[in-house]
């Protein structure tokens, strides 16, 4: 009999097909390869130091080149992966250490690594796309990088604050001393005439708001006619709601050529804030108790009078009547440091915790702020929690998750300019002080030289703002590809921004001011929502040959956004005393607006990095199209280019010197309506019907684009002990929103379009220098520069002013060939907002266990409208009304307007800290880790030759080009604070 050998049958499925056999030895296989890389893989542990004082550096990155196979070091400095067989390289970066690569061979289980410290950011890795980032040595552009221990220098109540006078190429000004902030930022000078101004802000990868919403004090001061909600209320900037503790680090892309890839509203520069991130290891509790209070830092006093005769020379017969000291001599009483004068205590406790393992790491934080203001009914208060969760799932995947939960309420007092008799310092030039303003047994006096009595209004007037904000974000990454050649990577982002904003106001019926209008009580309600949706989804493609020769990335994605914006506004006249509801009002009237926006973005970005890695490369291009563009499908395309060079020791003493050149195109898409014509409807003799808005849209408008090309260098002296960065740039800004008067006949006013040509030169310059860099000394000292100039290069209208109160009170005027920030009068040009240049200095010196840190900033120039002096002189009522201030407005009177168009310079202290750091035997004696106290102070001194109050004031809140214009602001404060940081 022949026998056959048994042949395996396969195995099928009810289709007959053999995939169940194939999925079997395909797992087999699996199986067996992975037994053996078990076999291979080996257990590495080490410790991360610090080279100058040995000091464990914890959240170090230890990574394996060439595979996905990575470590953080713990509170310890302590780290533990596992590796494969054989001989590897270790990568190991910390943030404000020098990167460094490690060999361990394959019979070595353990290592120790210490790093250099990294003192002036070169190797910190600087965003240049959407989802890429190369170190600070190699970047093309000037980005500015502003670390956490810059900002904590002293504290502060808004982001904007803490980064004035550090970054080059930034004009950072308060718009007034009101409690809360309220600030802008601009970036390289003016970029538009009619566009949005402020810089895009993206936190944790996700754009945020910083809409800045008008209370409706208007309702109150009729500073705009009593309507809706106005630029004049002094609002806050939604920026103010991040806490500064939260931060880790906040890069600045100041420029079209570095913000290019953000596309359409990049156009004001981006600044990415990055927060804290958790470290593996056992939970490290840190917490900051903080003791102050907040001084008024300048006033502006009133005349003396010395005699009856001359108090009713200057306020008429009703003045005789408080001249009753002996010899008709008149009293002075200051009713400015009376209400100005309070010093209430500013109590702020910071507490976080972070802690994990090598898959987990967590950052809680927590913040109680309680401002007191300098005048009484005003503050601020902040309450905000935060929660950052990494986990690392397995090799290739990592999920991370951000949320932050902010309340404040502000309580701003009334300030600025107003038409009703209001406002303090609308009200002061008009009331001599031989009157007392305080309150007293029989009640508030009555004013008779003005509307209002200041002291009362403060007292009993309600102006708060209530803000609930919720941030989230949530990334998700996928190492797809991991080999010692190639890399790839999947990331996609989800966020949301929401805040809800409340602005309550009551002017009870008993202020004095109130029964003129006919309708004593006025209760304003104001509500507004801001949603925000993001979602970006990015590839990125890292090549690196065996040779190493060269390093391409590869980066492309999208990013959709959503915004709804929606604004309530409800007035309420004829108001009984006690009541605060606005339905309890007899008169009653609202506005309301909702402005839904969506832009979509598509990008693609090439780097290269090559020549032993000193030559980098980069183009990219975005896609944008938007619903507020006059065709909301079309795509509006920015691209990018950019290159730098190092040369390693070119010279003696020269360690490093970096050549580069950037172009790149942004935009700054038009305001919401500009394609539309807004109708209404209103009812006029008993008729309700719909009217059209003055202004014509345009169904073609489209972004403005901004053209900008930089070039500079970087340069590394005296083994890294000093750096030296200069920038040089210029941008032009193209089809310009412009607004034109159109017939009458048309039924319109004018008409908005795109036209015009907008030119921005600049230099900037940084430098910082590191003497002494010891284990119980270091001492770092930076400096910056910055001057800008700009021109109107082409305009199709006819030269126009905006912004100001008229050309006899100094008016900003929009003509050809001239700065775009030119301020004119009677006489003809009069002055420019512009600064001629700005410096700042600053020191930190680490000494054992002591530490002093300071910042000095210098603005030259820069004229200011100051038009409160001039309503002091034209009353008679200046502290040097004889005989300086009756030549003043004499001087105006006969037709110059320039006597109060004055110069804006300041040199400002604006940090102070002084700090010890307890020795460790004492924190642990009572429990603690570490233990800190700090002395600190903000805006401690100020030299300035101008005559108002401040010259960091903005009538009109943030604005392109009509800042500098003083109307009655809310007084400056400087800060005093006792800080007490422990470690748990």
């Amino acid at each position: 009999m022949n026998f056959r050998a048994a042949q395996p049958r396969p195995l099928r499925t009810r289709s007959g097909g053999i995939v169940v056999q194939r999925l079997l030895l395909v797992s087999l296989a699996l199986s067996f390869a992975a037994g053996i890389a078990a076999a291979q893989q080996r257990s590495i542990t080490g410790k991360v130091v610090s080279a100058t004082t040995s000091e464990p550096v914890a959240g170090a990155t230890v990574s394996v080149i060439g595979t996905p196979i990575s470590a953080i070091s713990n509170d310890r400095g302590e780290f533990s992966l596992a590796g494969p067989g054989g001989t590897v390289t270790l990568s190991v970066r910390a943030v404000s250490y020098k990167r460094r690569q490690v060999t361990v061979p394959g019979d070595q289980a353990r290592v120790s690594v210490s790093l250099e410290p990294d003192v002036f950011n070169l190797e910190a890795v600087v965003v240049t796309g959407q989802a890429t980032g190369v170190e600070q040595r190699n970047l093309a552009n000037a980005v500015t990088t502003v670390t956490s221990e810059q900002l904590d220098r002293a504290p502060t109540q808004t982001i904007e604050s803490a980064l004035q006078g550090k970054i080059p190429g930034a004009l950072i000004q308060m718009n007034s001393g009101a409690p809360g902030g309220g600030g802008q930022i601009n970036l390289r000078g003016v970029t538009t005439i009619n566009a949005g101004v402020d810089p895009l802000i993206v936190l944790d990868g996700m754009v945020i708001a910083n809409d800045a919403i008008g209370s409706n004090m208007n309702a109150i001061t009729a500073a705009a006619a009593g309507g809706n909600a106005s630029n004049q209320d002094n609002p806050v900037n939604r920026l103010a709601d991040i806490n500064p503790a939260d931060i880790q680090s906040i890069e600045v892309l100041k420029g079209a050529s570095a913000a290019a890839i953000y596309g359409s509203q990049a156009a004001n520069g981006v600044i990415i804030i990055n927060t804290r991130r958790g470290h593996p290891g056992a939970p490290r509790f840190s917490l900051t108790q903080r003791f102050g209070t907040f001084d008024v830092s300048n006033r502006l006093g009133s005349r003396r009078f010395a005699d009856a005769a001359e108090a009713v020379a200057a306020f008429g017969p009703n003045a005789a009547g408080f001249c009753t000291l002996p010899g008709g001599a008149c009293p002075a009483f200051d009713n400015e440091g009376a209400l100005y004068g309070e010093h209430q205590l500013a109590v702020e406790t910071d507490a976080s915790v972070t802690g994990g393992n090598d898959q987990t790491t967590y950052y809680l934080s927590g913040l109680v702020k309680r401002d007191g203001g300098i005048a009484p009914n005003t503050g601020y208060q902040k309450q905000s929690i935060r929660a950052n969760l990494d986990q690392v799932l397995g090799n290739r995947f990592r999920i991370s998750v951000n949320l932050n939960a902010v309340h404040s309420l502000a309580k701003r007092g009334i300030s600025n300019n107003d038409n009703t008799g209001t406002s303090t310092f609308l009200v002061f030039p008009t009331t001599p002080n031989i009157i007392d303003l305080r309150h007293s047994s029989s009640g508030w006096p009555i004013n008779p030289f003005a509307p209002s009595n200041p002291l009362q209004t403060f007292a009993e007037l309600k102006d708060n703002e209530d803000v609930w904000r919720i941030l989230g974000t949530s990334t998700a990454k996928v190492d797809a590809v991991t080999t010692p050649t190639q890399h790839l990577q999947f990331t996609m982002t989800g966020g949301l921004d929401f805040f809800n904003q409340r602005n309550d106001i009551l002017s009870p019926a008993d202020l004095q001011y109130e029964p003129f209008d006919g309708q004593p009580g006025t209760v304003v309600l104001g509500k507004g929502q801001d949603l925000r949706l993001n979602l970006v989804g990015s590839v990125v493609h890292t090549y690196t040959p065996a040779s190493n020769a060269f390093q391409a990335t590869t980066s492309a994605g999208f990013r959709y956004e959503h915004r709804d914006q929606n604004l309530t506004n409800v007035v309420g006249r004829s108001i009984a005393l006690g009541l605060q509801n606005v339905s309890q009002a007899a008169s009653i009237t609202s506005s309301q607006s909702e402005q839904p926006q969506k832009t979509v973005g598509l990008y693609a970005q090439e780097e290269l990095l090559a020549a032993s890695q000193r030559l980098l490369l980069t183009a990219g291009i975005r896609a944008d199209r938007g619903s507020v563009n006059g065709d909301p499908s079309h795509y509006f395309f920015y691209p990018k280019a950019s290159a730098s060079y190092r040369f390693v020791q070119p010279a003696g003493g020269v360690d490093e010197l970096k050549l580069r050149l950037a172009w790149g195109q942004t935009g700054n898409p038009p305001l919401f309506g500009a394609r539309y014509v807004l109708d209404s409807t209103n009812a006029l003799g008993g008729q309700v019907g719909q009217y059209r808005s003055l202004r014509l849209g345009d169904p073609s408008i489209k972004p403005e684009r901004n053209t900008e090309i930089e070039g500079g260098f970087d340069a590394a002296f005296g083994g890294q002990t000093w750096t030296l960065g200069v920038t040089v740039y210029q941008k032009t800004i193209t089809d310009l929103l412009l607004e034109a008067s159109v017939a009458p006949s048309t039924g319109y006013r004018t008409r908005i379009f795109n036209g015009g040509e907008l030119r921005n030169r600049g230099v900037e310059a940084a430098l910082a220098v590191s003497p002494v860099r010891k284990a119980e000394v270091n001492w770092v000292l930076r400096s910056t520069f910055y001057l800008n100039r700009s021109k109107i290069v082409a305009l199709p209208v006819p030269a126009f002013n905006t912004g100001g109160f008229g050309t006899s009170l100094g008016a900003f005027r929009i003509a050809q060939d001239s700065a775009a920030t030119q301020i004119v009068g009677t006489e003809g040009l009069v002055g420019d907002a512009n600064p001629a240049f700005q410096m700042s200095f600053s020191s930190d010196l680490d000494y054992k266990r002591f530490s002093v840190g300071f910042l000095w900033d210098w603005k030259h120039g820069g004229d200011i409208i100051n038009l409160t002096q001039l309503l002091f002189d034209a009353f008679g009522n200046s502290v040097d009304q004889v005989p300086a201030g009756n030549t003043r407005i004499g001087t105006w009177a006969s037709g110059k307007t320039k006597i109060y168009v004055q110069d804006g310079s300041y040199l400002k202290l604006r940090e102070l800290n002084v700090a010890y750091s307890l020795p460790p035997s004492v924190p642990q004696h009572l429990g603690m880790r570490t233990a800190r106290i700090s002395f600190s102070g903000r805006n401690l001194l100020r030299f300035t030759p101008y005559k108002g109050l401040d010259p960091e004031v903005s009538n009109f809140g943030n604005q392109a080009i009509a800042r500098n214009i003083d109307v009655a602001p809310f007084p400056p404060s400087r800060s005093f604070f006792f800080s007490i940081d422990m470690g748990f």
